[in-house]
This record gives structure tokens, C-alpha cells and sequence, in this order.
């Protein structure tokens, strides 16, 4: 064997080494557990002391990276080492960032205060979830079932513990928020039996005579007691030294980390200015494109009218749950006999729709995609059937485009089900892929003319001026200096949601998730010009149907890692046309 291809080979054997472990770290994530189908063992670790466990295995990951010389590897591993690299940057963060945001679920998704919808909420509703489905086939199920209700207890006490802890270094969750997180915590104290309670059906298999008396004890002496030791951190002493402003900036160190955070999310070299600048010039180009539509139409008012003509309008509501989720299938079918056309991965899972956990409902504008797994070969779109059953839904068809086909559904299925990729990549998140694809397609639907009455392309353009407003508000109150209010009159003028939304989705941006909303549009963008110089770059022999593989294929990567797969395919392509 040759000095060069013994290098190459050695090279290889790091490569995969380095993956495997990045892969093993990834699993030890309850959510990535259950994309496995695997029963938990255990609950997410939220502790200062974890956060530090993971800083090492990312900086041990990142310097063996550095030490790896990578020319000659196949460019599935290296888009593989890539990914590695992403995941392990986060994880080399996670201690220095740990007061300021944590990563509940193990995947990439930071929040900043875990007594939150988007974090703690929604994290404590998938484990509830999870608690719901698990399997009783042994006699020690029931062992392992109460060793997680314990551990239930010990992860609220995670919140109360590192909520207490910021407080210490002068991070206190700002009042505007206070009531909607001990409403959120009433909630979750309130569901909690439910919760964890074991249906008879569900022990058919096994006796477990002792397991109701037990579970109860550990409900009533455990679980009930941590939630109110972390509804007693919200006291008001804790409301008397609350700022009244929001955003990271006002607290030490802040500024800096959320900076990074715009990277993070966006996977973008922009700093928070650059967001903020490109969010104003977007707005104006949409709503010149609204305008047009309502001029059509030979609607003389403005905006704030034609919204209110469209909430008056019978046509564009439905008044129940089922009314809502009919809509939903409606627009699905309507695009079902053409993606083919468009699109060469088709997922084997079905896909469809649900309402949203009642504890979620006060705090989550619209809802969440949950993607297939083994015990639910079925992706499904968790809508909020409290706030759509009260508004117009003349913008729905682009809200189903994104959450489902061609957005979501089409994406994290055909990554799952795609036996090439390795699994740290089948299972993979990158927040600006997910989003900006899912963005990208709800804007496809359009050139596929699924927004077929004008006031569909002008809902479209609507969910388009709400998700461009995050560009603006986030980064202005996190960094720039706005106030709540300025940030809500912004959305209150230019988004085109309720005023139940425009009041959530600020307090999201402000206090629960900062940054992550930056991923949609910019995300959308990115995709969108990747096609154009990829149409460009072929000429004649371009076609959307295999640019959409040339991205779907790989699975998410980081927007940097899509441009560098993008010029290698238009090379590749080039050379065999």
C-alpha cells in the first residue's frame, strides 16, 4: 500500500470515528430516542453540570476536526463531517451560553427562560406525550416507568434550579412575560395527572397490581411538589426585581451571545444589523405585491381594511375544529396530484393534521409539525384550533404548504426514510434548513398555482409579511434597542396577525427563543437563490424537479454546507451534459 493511500485510509477511519461519536452524543437526546423508537431511559438533563459534560465532548470533537485532513474523502462523508462539526460547535457553547439559553432538547433549539411555551412548554408537552405512549410489555416496565416519573420531578426541579440561577447573575425573566409563565405553569400542574396516569388497557400484558398506589405516591409526594417549588420562584419579590423591558441585551453578556445566535440559526455570516436591514427592504416589496392584489380586486381601501373585509367574510372561516382541519385537507388535496411533477422524493408516510395541546394554546400562534416515527408512520401538524377558529384563514393554504407537502412533512420524512444518509444526518436539525425549505415551499406552491383565488396569493403574501416582521422585531428588541410596545405597534402595522398573536409571538422572540425566528425568510431566500444560480449555471438543461433533489437528498445542512453541495453538483451535472 502507498504512503498516499495509506494516508487516505487513515484519514477515513478518523472520519468515521469522528462521526460515530458525534452520533452517539446526538442519541443520548430523548427526542432523537424517540425518532428511534427507543423506550427512554431517562429525561433531559438540564443542569449546569450537563451543559459542561457536553462543552468537553464538543471541543474533543472539534479538535480532533482540526487535527483531520479531509482532501480525498467522498462527499457524503464529508458533508457528514460537516454536519459533525455544526452539532459540535454547538455543544462546545453550551456551558458558556448556559445562563442566557439552553438547549432542552438535546437538537439545537436554545431558549432563553425554560418557564416558557417554546421551551420548557413545549419540551414538558413532548414528554407528556411520550409518557402517553409508553409500552407496558414486562414486568419491568413498570420499574422503568416509575424511575422516569421521578426523574419528572427532578427535571422541574432543573427549571426552578437554573431559573434561580439566573437570577443570581442578574438574568430575571422580564414582567411582561411573569404571567403567562405562571399560567404555563398552572397549566402543566393542572395536566400532570393526566399525564402520567396509566390507562388498564394499556397493562393488559404484564401484572402491575402495585403500579397505580405507587404512581400516585410519586405524583402527589414528587412531581406535585416541584411544580410548586418552581411556581414559588415567580414570587413577588421575584416580580418586584424583574426588568420591564425585554431582549438579551440587557443583561451581562448578552448582546454578544445573541449575535452569535443570528449565525447559529441562520448558518449565515450576518450579523444583527444586516437581518434587521434586510427585514425592512423585504417588507416593502411585499406589501407593494399586496397592494397590487387589492387593487385588482378594485378594493379602494388600504390594508388594515382589506384584512377586516376578509375577517367579515364568511368564506375565509371556520367556526369549529373540523371546519379548520377540512380546510387543511382541502388545500392538500389540491396539491397532491401534482408533486410528483416537481418534486422526485415522495415520502411513504402519511401526513395529516391535529389540534394543539390545550396547555399550548394561549402561547403558540399557529402550532408545530411532529414528523413520523416507528409507533406513527404519519407526520402531523399540531394546529391551534382556539386561535384559527377565531380569525380568517384566507392564509392557510400557505400555513399547510409549509407544514406539510411540499414543506415539512416532504422534507424530515424523506430524510428519515432516506437508508443512505448515516443516521446523525437521517435524524439531523439545522434550524435555517428546516424552516427555510419548509418557507421555500409554501412560496413554490405558489409557481405551482396551488394559491388559486386572489385572496389565497394575497394570504400568502400575508404569511410572508408576518415571518419578514421577525427579521425586524427580533433582532430590534434583542439588540437594536426597541421596546415592546414599538416592536408590537411594528407587527400591529405590517404582520397581518390578531392581536393575540402580535402580543405572543413578541414575548417569543424577546424572551423564549431569541433568534430562532430569523431562520424562516432568510433560510426561504437562500434556497431561492441557490435555485437561480444553479438555472443559470445549467442553462437549458436545468430542471426545478432536480434542483429539488439536489437539495432534499443530503438531508438538512447548514445553509454554508448547501452552497458548497450546490457548486459541486452544478460541476457534476455540467460534466455529464
Amino acid at each position: 500500500m502507498g504512503i498516499e493511500a495509506e494516508s487516505l485510509e487513515s484519514n477515513l477511519g478518523k472520519a468515521l470515528r469522528i462521526i460515530d461519536d458525534a452520533w452517539d452524543e446526538s442519541r443520548r437526546s430523548v427526542y432523537i430516542q424517540m425518532r428511534l423508537g427507543m423506550a427512554p431511559s431517562h429525561l433531559p438533563d438540564l443542569s449546569f453540570e450537563e451543559a459542561q459534560r457536553r462543552n468537553q465532548v464538543g471541543r474533543s470533537l472539534l479538535d480532533r476536526l482540526a487535527r483531520l485532513n479531509g482532501d480525498g474523502l467522498p462527499h457524503d462523508l464529508a458533508l457528514t463531517l460537516r454536519f459533525a462539526r455544526f452539532r459540535a460547535e454547538g455543544w462546545a457553547r453550551e456551558a458558556d451560553w448556559y445562563w442566557h439559553v439552553v438547549d432542552g432538547y438535546g437538537w439545537g433549539f436554545p431558549g432563553m427562560f425554560l418557564p416558557t411555551a417554546y421551551s420548557g412548554g413545549f419540551l414538558i408537552n413532548f414528554l407528556h406525550r411520550q409518557l402517553g405512549e409508553f409500552r407496558f410489555n414486562h414486568s419491568g416496565d413498570c420499574d422503568r416507568y416509575l424511575a422516569l416519573i421521578a426523574d419528572y420531578a427532578r427535571l422541574i426541579d432543573d427549571f426552578s434550579a437554573r431559573t434561580l440561577g439566573q437570577r443570581e447573575r442578574g438574568i430575571l425573566m422580564p414582567k411582561p412575560q411573569i404571567p403567562a409563565a405562571r399560567k404555563l405553569i398552572a397549566a402543566l400542574t393542572a395536566g400532570v395527572s393526566r399525564a402520567v396516569e396509566v390507562q388498564p388497557e394499556r397493562l393488559r400484558r404484564i401484572e402491575a397490581s402495585g403500579l397505580a398506589p405507587e404512581l400516585e405516591r410519586r405524583l402527589t409526594r414528587l412531581i406535585i411538589p416541584a411544580y410548586d417549588r418552581l411556581r414559588s420562584v415567580f414570587s413577588d419579590d421575584y416580580w418586584a426585581k424583574a426588568p420591564d423591558e425585554v431582549g438579551m441585551s440587557q443583561y451581562p453578556g448578552g448582546a454578544q451571545i445573541y449575535a452569535e445566535l443570528v449565525k447559529r440559526h441562520t448558518t449565515l455570516d450576518l450579523t444583527p444589523d444586516q437581518v434587521h436591514a434586510k427585514g425592512l427592504e423585504r417588507i416593502l416589496k411585499i406589501e407593494a405585491s399586496m397592494h397590487k392584489i387589492r387593487t385588482q380586486l378594485g378594493f379602494a381601501g388600504g390594508k388594515h381594511e382589506f384584512a377586516a373585509h376578509l375577517e367579515a367574510d364568511p368564506h375565509w372561516r371556520a367556526d369549529t375544529v373540523a371546519g379548520v382541519s377540512a380546510l387543511f385537507e382541502r388545500y392538500l388535496r389540491r396539491i397532491s396530484p401534482h408533486m410528483s411533477k416537481y418534486f422526485a422524493e415522495l415520502p411513504e408516510a402519511a401526513h395529516g393534521v391535529a389540534p394543539l395541546p390545550t396547555t399550548l394554546q394561549d402561547s403558540m400562534t399557529f402550532g408545530y409539525y411532529d414528523a413520523p416515527r416507528p409507533d406513527r408512520r404519519q407526520g402531523l401538524y399540531y394546529f391551534n384550533g382556539q386561535n384559527l377558529t377565531r380569525r380568517s384563514l384566507f392564509n392557510v393554504a400557505a400555513l399547510t404548504y409549509h407544514e406539510l407537502i411540499p414543506g415539512h412533512h416532504l422534507h424530515f420524512a424523506t430524510q428519515q426514510e432516506n437508508s443512505t444518509l448515516h443516521p446523525l444526518r437521517a435524524h439531523g436539525f439545522i434550524n435555517a434548513f428546516n424552516e427555510g425549505w419548509a418557507e421555500y415551499a409554501a412560496t413554490m406552491a405558489g409557481e405551482m398555482g396551488m394559491y388559486e383565488e386572489p385572496e389565497e396569493r394575497y394570504g400568502a403574501l400575508s404569511m410572508d409579511a408576518f415571518l419578514t416582521t421577525r427579521l425586524v422585531v427580533d433582532t430590534g428588541m434583542n439588540v437594536l434597542g426597541w421596546s415592546l410596545d414599538r416592536a408590537r405597534d411594528y407587527m400591529r402595522e405590517h404582520a397581518g396577525v390578531p392581536e393575540a398573536e402580535v402580543l405572543s409571538e413578541t414575548l417569543r422572540y424577546s424572551c423564549d427563543i431569541p433568534a430562532q425566528a430569523l431562520a424562516y425568510k432568510l433560510g426561504d431566500t437562500f434556497i431561492m437563490n441557490m435555485r437561480e444560480r444553479m438555472r443559470a449555471a445549467l442553462g437549458p438543461r436545468f430542471e426545478v424537479k432536480e434542483f429539488h433533489s439536489v437539495v432534499l437528498r443530503p438531508g438538512a445542512l447548514p445553509l454554508s454546507d448547501l452552497n458548497w453541495h450546490i457548486d459541486r453538483e452544478i460541476e457534476r451535472l455540467r460534466a455529464v451534459s
